[in-house]
């Protein structure tokens, strides 16, 4: 029985899936013979000491004895009774190379939060600006993440443009990395040195858990530089975390949230999103955000204002019934909206940058409507009180883009109004293009002259022809900063999609947003098992049948409203397994992550899916 610094009684045993893991206290120097050293990991206090032959012992505080090891140029304690064998490394020993150890660092985060940071590539042009990325160069390219034979998660294949990615560099360089993580807290990156090719300096991130939201970093690296002094290369190293742990320390949740609900990795970060999916296939609990109970509560905001912006369109304006502000939304985010008569619809926000005290929604009479359209235009009133979601973003501003065409269509001018008026307010280089039946149909034309005069063109009442003939002068000869946004109806989007992939556009500078399905959804497909995590239930779902309809079946109630893959209202969480997704609500980088899915449309590549349900 051990005391935590809070003085409460520990007499849990360490956490099975991490129990017979090796965890680095320190660097092999740090115990001289003799000596004793102290140090807590996993909650509790370990008494390291070297006896005279060099030999190392370790013991909890007046426990049993646990295994050391010097490895690596540290000190690596497992509390386990079955120790894992210790991570090969024979490039440690390698002739021309040498050892620098860098310090170990208190960080006021969960030991999982920084492994995670560490495998991030994406934030590098913001964090580490002029160092490891630049803000003209903010492209994450696809790269390659598996979990080998050895339960080692590895991502090979990583490429970025640094400015200066060591003590070595002398200019700009593409970098190669691989990342390896040989256990939950103990990442490496073999980094391609200046001058020295076919070789890796190995940077070593070894975190020592000491609470699950605190820890210390132990920071060393094994290269061939032989120009530098272990101070340049300590001070080079030590600014790079030094710039991180601000932010680390900043997350609302220092524990690693490993629920999707709650948290979801970058969509560029295919490593993050591995190894979080691998965390949970473990089954670890120490150190992770516990999964929530049930979905986010809804927002209540009250109807404060409601007005015609155009020929069969309102415009909401919704504000929090105590007053102040409302969480904040991104450009291009929108909101599920829950309707009178139960149904649940999906509005872009039109907000400008000073709307953080209201919430600004448009909503298109449809003469096809089942319901939300014409329950928001008959039946909702000022004074009245709506459940709404925080806001989600599944089309946001690529902030690598030196210049942005925004393209909409009709009602689809929602999302691309906030996108003008964010760029526009920061003198952002920016374009848009309205195409509408009629000047009539043209919504927030008060709102366009006003704050993007000279920089937006209505197309109104164009033939087919002359709308084709507009958008190919559109995405005609545009550099290679210029990134298209386009919203509206489907041939408008086609249009777009079709035209700016015949002018050698690349797919990732063409950003759309889908009210609807594009084409059919793809039926059928391989039956397979499917295990609810939260009851332990396993169904079958065979070949024709939906996930959805099988979970009707069995009375599981799951939220749905267009069932066509495209609003997202059945999202859900995937604990194992790979899902086969259709649908067009995710990016490309969140499929590949597969740590989400809809399940309306999705089915599974695996023999067997467990969701979070």
């Amino acid at each position: 029985m051990l005391e935590d610094t809070d003085n409460a009684v520990i007499d849990r045993p360490v956490d099975p899936a991490i129990a017979n893991d090796w965890f680095a206290v320190g660097q092999s120097g740090d115990a001289a013979r003799g000596q004793t050293l102290r140090r807590r990991l996993l909650q509790r206090e370990i008494e390291v000491r070297r006896d005279a032959s060099g030999a190392l012992s370790a013991r909890t505080t007046g426990a049993a004895p646990c295994a050391a090891r010097d490895h690596c140029g540290c000190i690596f304690i497992c509390l386990g009774p079955a120790p894992k064998p210790l991570f090969a490394l024979p490039e440690f020993d390698a002739p021309g190379r040498r050892f620098v150890y860098m310090g170990a660092i208190g960080v006021h985060t969960g030991g999982l939060r920084v492994v995670e940071n560490f495998l991030d590539m994406a934030h590098f042009p913001f964090v580490h600006s002029h160092i490891l990325g630049t803000e003209e160069a903010t492209e994450v390219r696809a790269y390659e993440v598996e979990l080998d034979e050895r339960q080692e998660l590895w991502a090979r294949g990583c490429k970025f443009v640094q400015p200066m990615a060591s003590a070595a560099s002398e200019g700009e360089a593409d970098v190669d990395y691989v990342y390896r993580v040989v256990n939950p807290f103990s990442p490496l990156l073999y980094k391609a040195p200046a001058g020295h090719a076919g070789e890796a300096d190995i940077i070593f991130l070894f975190v020592q858990p000491t609470e699950e939201d605190d820890c210390t970093v132990h920071f060393a690296i094994s290269l061939v530089d032989d120009s530098h002094s272990a101070g340049e290369i300590t001070v080079f190293q030590q600014t790079i975390l030094g710039q991180d742990k601000p932010i680390l320390e900043s997350h609302v949740y220092k524990r690693l949230p490993l629920d999707a609900r709650i948290e979801v990795p970058s969509r560029a970060d295919a490593g993050s999103s591995a190894y979080r999916r691998w965390l949970r296939q473990i089954g670890l609990r120490w150190g992770v955000e516990p999964m929530a109970a049930a979905a986010p509560a809804p927002l209540v905001v009250e109807v404060a204002d409601k007005r015609s912006v155009a020929d069969g369109v309102a415009a909401f304006t919704l504000r929090s019934p105590a007053g102040g502000p409302l969480p904040p939304m991104t450009p291009g985010a929108h909101l599920d909206v829950h309707l009178p008569g139960g149904w649940i619809r999906q509005y872009s926000l039109c907000n400008g940058p000073a709307d953080d005290g209201c919430y600004t929604i448009a909503v298109k009479r449809e003469d096809a409507s089942r319901g939300g359209s014409a329950a928001m235009h008959d039946a909702v009133r000022p004074g009245d009180l709506l459940r709404v979601s925080l806001p989600k973003n599944n089309f946001a501003l690529d902030r690598s883009a030196t210049r942005s065409l925004l393209i909409a269509g009709g009602i689809g001018i929602t999302p691309l109004l906030a996108m003008a008026r964010h760029l526009a307010a920061r003198d952002g280089d920016v374009h848009l293009h309205y195409f509408c039946r009629s000047e009539a149909h043209a919504a927030f034309r008060t709102e366009l002259d006003r704050e993007l005069a000279g920089r937006w063109t209505l197309h109104a009442g164009l033939t087919p022809e002359a709308t084709r003939n507009t958008v190919e002068g559109l995405l005609d000869g545009s550099d290679a900063g210029t990134h298209s946004y386009t919203c509206g109806p489907l041939p408008l989007m086609q249009l777009v999609e079709a035209t700016g992939t015949a002018a050698g556009w690349p797919r990732e500078r063409m950003h759309f947003e889908y009210f609807k399905l594009a084409g059919p959804v793809e039926a059928g497909g391989m039956p397979f098992e499917l295990t609810l995590a939260r009851s332990g239930r396993t169904v079958q779902v065979p070949a024709d049948r939906s996930i959805v309809d099988v979970l009707r079946s069995i009375d599981v109630a799951i939220d749905t409203n267009c069932e066509q893959g495209v609003c997202g209202t059945c999202l859900c969480t995937v604990v194992d397994g790979t899902p086969e997704h259709r649908d067009q609500y995710l990016s490309a980088g969140e499929k590949a992550g597969n740590m989400q899915m809809l399940p309306c449309v999705s089915r599974s590549r695996s023999q067997t899916l467990v969701l979070d349900l």
